[in-house]
Formats: C-alpha cells, structure tokens, sequence
C-alpha cells in the first residue's frame, strides 16, 4: 500500500512539474493545458512505475542485498530507466509525428524525471 501512495505522490509531482515547466516558459495555463498535460503526464507516469520502475527496483534491491547505497535507486528510476523513453520522444519530435516542437519533450521530459526520481527516493526510504 505504501509503494502505490509513493507512485501516486511520483506521478501527480511528475504532473505538477510539467505544469510548472509550462508556466515558466511563458505559456499561461489555461483550462485545454490542464486537461491535456495532467493526463498525458499523471497516466504515463502511474503506469512507468508498475510497470517499469517497481519492478526494475526490486530486482536492484534484491542484487544488492538491500538499499545501500540509497542514491542508485533515483538514479536508476529517474535517468536510466527513462533514457529508452528520452530518445523516444526526441526521435519524434525530430520526426515531426507526435510533438509540436522541443519545448513539449522538455515538458514530458521534466515530467518523467521528477516522477522517476520522487519514485526511487520513496523506494529508498520504503526499504
């Protein structure tokens, strides 16, 4: 039960960052922002650690005989698991098929690293 509250924590500031990120770049929020980025951003995120993170981290927890030292578990969640998903969204983007530009990966960017490194921090502490 613990471990869904940390996903859910991971993937809502995942959420709030890439608002945050929007808002920075000079873009006002506005209700169409909320209804697309909290979504595309929240689902993806909540998914990333059932499907990717909880597992991956585990097995990493296991293989080190528990979490010492704490930092490779944001580490791995935040940079290492994302990567695959990183290059991703820069290949469309430079394809021109899902993105609109490089302002929107930074948005998700940002996004997918907070929600990776708030889920491998509270795995850390959960251990």
């Amino acid at each position: 039960m613990k471990l869904i509250t940390v996903a859910i924590v991971s993937a809502l500031a995942g959420s709030v960052v890439a608002l945050a990120v929007l808002f920075a770049g000079g873009e006002p929020l506005s209700a169409p922002d909320l209804l697309g980025f909290v979504p595309l951003t929240f689902f993806p995120a909540l998914l990333l650690c059932a499907l990717l993170y909880a597992p991956v981290l585990r097995r990493l927890k296991r293989r080190l005989g528990g979490c010492r030292p704490a930092y490779l578990f944001p580490l791995f969640s935040a940079l290492l698991l994302n990567l695959p998903l990183f290059l991703l969204m820069l290949a469309l983007a430079q394809a021109g098929r899902f993105f609109s530009g490089p302002g929107e990966v930074a948005i998700f960017t940002s996004a997918f690293f907070t929600s990776g490194l708030i889920f491998g921090v509270g795995f850390a502490r959960l251990c």
